[in-house]
């Protein structure tokens, strides 16, 4: 009987959670369908969220996009994000737009990707680091692409096709297609003394 109860309550939090989703999708839709092109073939997992001002910020989602659990979009400033067919992307990625982002088709990224197209400026002593504004460059990842867990990904940066990019490394530099990124990192293991 309470295995019953479980499975109703799971089917309800599951419908409703895809009926937040349509709802969401609908609201965006009707904000501009010209700035929100995102294709009903979209899987979406739970807590998905994208925050935009009011700018001409515009976000097209292909076809067969698969997102798993709190993937959140940050996009700004006339951003421009565009999301190429048969991706994947695993939980808790998330993408930070203030100029242009551009995903090829069938890419896959592992949980807590995170890219970032804009970078604060510092250089003014007589300012807050919050009132110099951003630096911004465009990143592009072409097709067929494997992001590891725990990738950065900063700006003015171009991923050519068929690159793998293993866990946790930050990606400051353009990566030629058909590469193979990995982070090196030595391990120091010591005997404990006690």
């Amino acid at each position: 009987m309470l295995y019953r109860i479980f499975k109703i309550v799971r089917k309800l939090k599951e419908y409703q959670h895809r009926l937040y989703v349509k709802l969401m999708l609908i609201y965006y839709f009707n904000i501009s369908k010209k700035r929100f092109v995102i294709k009903p073939s979209i899987v979406i997992g739970k807590r998905f969220s994208i925050n935009s001002d009011i700018t001409l910020t515009t976000i097209s989602i292909e076809e067969q996009v698969w997102i798993r659990d709190d993937f959140k979009v940050r996009i700004g400033n006339n951003g421009k994000l565009k999301i190429g067919n048969n991706c994947f992307f695993n939980n808790n990625c998330s993408i930070n737009c203030l100029n242009d982002i551009e995903i090829g088709n069938y890419c896959q990224f592992g949980e807590n990707v995170s890219m970032y197209d804009h970078n604060h400026g510092y250089r003014d002593k007589d300012k807050l680091i919050s009132e110099q504004g951003y630096n911004i460059g465009a990143i592009k990842i072409g097709n067929n692409c494997w992001i590891g867990s725990n990738v950065v990904i900063l700006k003015a940066i171009e991923i050519g096709d068929n690159v793998v990019i293993g866990t946790g490394c930050i990606i400051y530099n353009s990566i030629e297609s058909d590469s193979i990124v990995i982070n090196q990192q030595n391990l120091l293991v010591k005997k404990n003394s006690l």
